[in-house]
């Protein structure tokens, strides 16, 4: 075998090496006189390479895309063979077998010929007088040249593409500029379909005639589509993965190509925006509500410039959610607040400033009619559509200016601890329903411990001393209104093991019933020590 060839481009999706067409080739000067006698439905197959066949065994050399040449010298005398040859060079994926009749093949096989017209595989009859050198040539030279013009105007059209990212340009400017290279009406369209931007008014009932997903470090962000001028109206808006229909020219699939390549870049580069903007904004917020503002009319500066409305009076409100079972909230804080954010919109208000925390979402809301009323609607929305989520709302009280929002923050802070102390994961409570617990908080924690010591001391040594539960008793039947059946039942434990416990902390204590103010000193002793308790939690 002897031959000379080119490769297509493979590493691109596009044919940079569009080659040509049977019937193109048929018209060169050097096929004068050749004609298409088998296959005709075969005429655009593409012609990349030009080999020889001197040997039976050239398919182990053929990748495709081949004008194979031939006098058939090796097989005249085996018609057979010769149209057996015909499927496998057909699976391989040539373009055409041309083969010289003259002094080795007077004639074609009629069973070749038959073979070739059922696979549509292109037998062109070459004159004897042809040259296969003139041939190889000729059609060679005219690939060649094409190739070169196709990697000019790739060269171009990326160039031109790439300008736009390079600009900071915007998907519409991208779109634009695809418009101009392609002259086909093209958009960039988001995961469900809906235009983000679009040049040449693409037809909403007509499906593109190609769409290529826009691929980001995170996954697929959307698609770039062309309509091509002919496109006829279809059932469905197209299908991202499918290939370019045939009636996109092969500069107009390179221009997708590359626009898609920069919509990726653009995607990046606005994501990276949002993501800056987003820890800017975070940053701005935690400031408001972890200190008071160093200096106020900055503060307010920035805060006009996010466009917040600082002079609203607000209060701070954490939602925080945890799963009860399988497909829990999202494992990364930004995918969560966006899994929160439409859920909540509404019923915290047109001018709530809502952010995501690790569990959940931190809220700067108006109260409107009633805080309470407000983080019961949040409480709503959220296990209405998430059922199977604990939700937690804790709401500090309302201050009127913007210097003070860290003192609602420290209130709903201290509110979630303990309601989750006392409530468990699901409940909704504000700073005003914590009653006495407000007051204890007030104290420093060594005061706290020390009213524990005094008056739950030798409850708290004994349960350490016998693995015991005196402690947990007694606060439950406190917060139970020394209700003994409804203790033992939220202690899950018999009435008589109840009525054992409450004698034995009567004897470790000095009696419940004791002066008025001992025993108030016990309550109180039990309230701080749930404090306590939820402050290690943290």
């Amino acid at each position: 075998m002897t031959g000379i060839g080119i490769g297509s481009a493979r590493s691109v999706p596009f044919d940079l090496s569009p080659g040509l067409t049977v019937s193109e080739a048929l018209a060169l000067p050097c096929l004068r006189g050749a004609r298409l006698v088998a296959g005709a439905k075969g005429r655009g197959r593409r012609i990349h390479v030009v080999n020889i066949m001197e040997v039976p065994d050239i398919v182990r050399w053929m990748r495709g895309g081949e004008l194979l040449l031939t006098t058939a010298y090796a097989v005249r005398d085996d018609a057979e063979a010769l149209s057996a040859l015909i499927p496998v060079l057909a699976e391989r994926g040539l373009a055409a077998l041309a083969v010289k009749v003259g002094p080795y093949l007077p004639a074609l096989p009629p069973v070749m010929l038959a073979v070739a017209d059922e696979l549509g595989f292109p037998i062109v009859e070459l004159p004897g007088a042809v040259m296969f050198n003139d041939i190889l040539s000729e059609v060679l030279g005219t690939v060649l040249n094409r190739q070169a013009l196709e990697l000019e105007r790739s060269r171009s059209i990326h160039e031109r593409l790439t300008a736009v990212a390079l600009d900071g340009g915007s998907y519409q400017e991208l779109m634009n500029v695809l418009l101009e290279l392609s002259g086909c009406a093209a958009a960039v369209r988001d995961e469900q379909g809906w235009i983000l931007a679009s040049a040449g008014s693409p037809p909403s009932d007509v499906a593109p005639a190609a769409e290529r997903a826009i691929e980001t470090g995170t996954g697929a962000s959307g698609s770039v589509a062309l309509w091509s001028s002919d496109s006829e109206p279809g059932p469905g808006l197209g299908d991202p993965a499918q290939p370019s229909l045939p009636e996109l020219e092969n500069h107009q699939r390179m221009a997708l190509e590359h626009a898609t390549t920069v919509a990726a870049t653009i995607a990046a580069q606005e994501r990276a925006l949002a993501s800056r903007q987003q820890r800017y904004r975070t940053l701005l917020l935690m400031e408001l509500v972890s200190r008071p503002p160093r200096d106020r009319a900055e503060t307010a500066r920035r805060a006009a410039a996010m466009g917040w409305n600082l002079r609203l009076a607000r209060a701070v409100v954490l939602v925080e959610v945890a799963s009860t079972g399988a497909g829990g909230p999202a494992d990364t804080e930004l995918a969560l607040e966006e899994r929160l954010l439409p859920l909540v919109r509404s019923a915290a208000g047109p001018d709530a400033i809502i952010w995501g925390s690790q569990s959940g979402l931190v809220l700067l809301m108006e109260p409107g009619t009633s805080l309470t009323g407000r983080c019961q609607t949040l409480h709503a929305a959220v296990t209405a559509a998430h059922p199977d989520w604990d939700v937690a709302v804790a709401a500090g009280t309302v201050r009127e200016d913007f210097t003070d929002y860290h003192h609602s923050y420290e209130e709903a802070s201290e509110t979630l601890t303990l309601g989750r102390e006392l409530h468990g994961p699901d409940f909704v409570r504000s700073y005003a329903d914590l009653g006495v617990y407000r007051l204890l908080g007030q104290l420093p924690a060594a005061e706290l411990e020390a009213l524990v010591e005094d008056a739950l001391g030798p409850l708290l040594a004994h349960d350490a001393e016998h693995e015991g539960n005196l402690v947990e008793t007694l606060s439950v039947y406190l917060l139970q209104d020394r209700n003994g059946v409804t203790t033992a039942s939220r202690l899950h434990i018999h009435y008589n093991t109840l009525r054992y416990r409450l004698r034995q902390i009567d004897r470790l204590t000095g009696g419940l019933e004791r002066r008025p103010t001992a025993r108030l000193q016990t309550e109180l002793a039990v309230y701080a020590l749930r404090l306590l308790w939820a402050r290690d939690r943290r």
